[in-house]
């Protein structure tokens, strides 16, 4: 993997140089948003006036409506601004970061994983209206084919006044990977969000939790204060997760500080890292020259690719039957 000295040796001989056309883009975004905001917010006032004087609408209505026309003008003009750009910013910042992580690998900004592989994971069971991903990075890293991507899926709900809202299944990187271990039983290691808040209230629910298989107590302490784990068959799980991997596991997890879910099918390895926005879309409102913020999206890159040595999988201790 590439360092961050590297990167800083790159980013100021060559990547910096090359980016000021679209720092100059970035800026006259900026500007006309700021000039749209204005003239919008004189709109508003403009078209409260008639509402309120004329249509003789309460005030509060006429608020209301005004700036919800307003803010629906001025995030058309942001899309529209920002789509395009993101499309540059990827090709020319994304792109070229993970070229100096691994040559080897193929981005395709457009692209995801796909729902079949996200549902056969089993990591998320909630049926989802809403798949999105995009940035999807394939290729092999020391030896071990790789795909990840950014996922967002959402689940359509209703309240009790029947306003409809989206919430949240997941939003995050998603790894999979060849493990190189053949098995046939699914084991699936989860948050352990129940035992930490609830206690023993909190590990008998989990053992209530019959969709996901048996639950399993295993001998690493610290791994089982941050996961709880579940299996279809409690010699083959504890066969995948050795205390060697139990251990990479948590370290993982202290690095990222992030939810962090893993699960084991089909001699496969499928991981899910929670984030709470969109992984690699550029924030306009920030200067393509400061090395802070190319530094973040390497540092992200970094960490997706860097899994495979984390965790060790490229170590073939049994091989596939």
């Amino acid at each position: 993997m590439a360092t961050l000295s590297s990167l800083l040796e790159y980013y100021y001989e060559t990547m910096q140089e090359a980016l000021l056309p679209l720092e100059e883009e970035r800026k006259r975004i900026v500007k006309k948003l700021q000039t749209t905001a204005f003239y919008i917010g004189l709109g508003v006032i403009v078209f409260f006036i008639v509402l309120h004087k004329q249509m003789h609408f309460s005030p509060l209505q006429a608020s209301v409506f005004s700036v919800m026309i307003g803010f629906l003008i001025f995030m058309f003009v942001y899309r529209h601004e920002k789509a395009g750009f993101t499309a540059v910013f990827k090709d020319q910042v994304i792109e070229k970061l993970l070229y100096q992580i691994d040559a080897s690998l193929i981005y395709r900004k457009e692209s995801a994983i796909g729902e079949q592989e996200y549902r056969r994971s089993e990591l998320f069971l909630e049926a989802y209206d809403r798949f999105e991903g995009s940035d999807l990075v394939s290729g092999s890293i020391a030896k071990v084919d790789v795909r990840f991507s950014f996922l967002h899926t959402q689940q359509k709900e209703r309240d009790s006044k029947g306003k409809e809202r989206w919430e949240t299944i997941f939003q995050g990187l998603f790894f999979c990977a060849d493990f190189n271990k053949a098995f046939k039983s699914k084991t699936v290691v989860l948050p352990d969000v129940a035992e930490r808040s609830l206690g023993v209230l909190g590990t008998w629910l989990q053992g209530m939790n019959v969709t996901r298989g048996s639950l399993m107590k295993l001998d690493h302490v610290e791994f089982e204060k941050v996961f709880v784990v579940y299996g279809d068959d409690p010699i083959e799980s504890r066969y995948i997760l050795s205390h060697a991997l139990m251990e990479k596991i948590v370290l993982l997890q202290r690095k990222i500080n992030r939810p962090i879910y893993l699960s084991f099918v089909a001699s496969r390895i499928y991981i899910a890292i929670a984030y709470t926005k969109s992984l690699f879309e550029p924030i306009l409102t920030r200067s393509l020259l400061e090395f802070s913020y190319i530094k973040e999206y390497f540092e992200l890159l970094n960490t997706a690719v860097g899994i495979v040595e984390e965790l060790k999988l490229n170590e073939r201790l049994w091989s596939k039957r």
